[in-house]
C-alpha cells in the first residue's frame, strides 16, 4: 500500500503496479484457439465444459448467440479483433461498438461519452484519447491472459500484454494497466 501512495505521489523508485476495473459489457474472450490456431471470439461461455460457444465465423455467433444485442456485439468483435492478430487467448470488457458513442457538453467543454454497463465514461473530445476513440469502430480494455494446451484446460492469469497487437485505427484497445496521462 506504501507503494501505491508513493507511485501516486511521483516519488517511488520500485516498480509497481496498478490495474484500473474498466466497467464494460459484455466480457469478450478472443484469441487463437490451440488446438488449430483459427482465431475465435466469444464470451466466456468459450470455457464451457459440455458446449463451448467457440465463434469463428458469423454463423457459429449466430447459432450459439441469437439474442439480437450479444449477437451484434460479437459480430463486430469477430470483425475488428480479428485483425489485431492476437497472438494467445485473451479476455477484456468491451467498451463500444458503433453507435455508442455520444457527443455530450460537460461544463460546456465538448466530450465523447460512452456507457458500456454501469458507468459513464466521458473523454475530452480534442484529446489524444478522445480522438483515437472518436475514430474507432470498437474499444475494447483486455485485462486477463489465458494460457493451456486446449480452451478446457486454460487457466487465467491477470493483465495482458497488448504491445505486440497490430494496430488498427478501428479498434480502439488497451490494457488495464494503470497509466498516468496527466502529464
Amino acid at each position: 500500500l506504501n507503494g501505491l501512495v508513493n507511485m501516486m505521489a511521483g516519488s517511488t523508485d520500485a516498480k509497481v503496479r496498478v490495474t484500473v476495473k474498466w466497467d464494460g459489457a459484455p466480457a469478450i474472450v478472443c484469441g487463437k484457439n490451440p488446438l488449430n490456431n483459427k482465431f475465435f471470439v466469444g464470451t466466456k461461455s468459450v470455457f464451457n465444459s459440455k458446449t463451448p460457444k467457440i465463434n469463428y465465423n458469423f454463423k457459429d455467433i449466430d447459432r450459439n448467440h441469437p439474442e439480437k444485442a450479444l449477437n451484434k456485439k460479437l459480430k463486430y468483435c469477430h470483425r475488428y479483433l480479428s485483425e489485431l492478430n492476437i497472438p494467445g487467448v485473451i479476455q477484456g470488457d468491451l467498451m463500444f461498438t458503433p453507435g455508442d458513442l455520444k457527443p455530450e457538453r460537460i461544463d460546456n467543454e465538448p466530450f465523447v461519452t460512452f456507457t458500456p454497463n454501469t458507468i459513464t465514461y466521458a473523454v475530452p473530445e480534442q484529446s489524444e484519447l478522445g480522438k483515437q476513440i472518436d475514430a474507432a469502430k470498437l474499444g475494447i480494455i483486455f485485462h486477463t491472459t489465458y494460457n493451456g494446451e486446449t480452451l478446457a484446460d486454460m487457466t487465467a492469469s491477470g493483465g495482458a500484454d497488448v504491445q505486440g497487437f497490430a494496430k488498427d485505427p478501428d479498434v480502439f484497445f488497451d490494457n488495464a494497466t494503470y497509466k498516468d496521462v496527466s502529464g
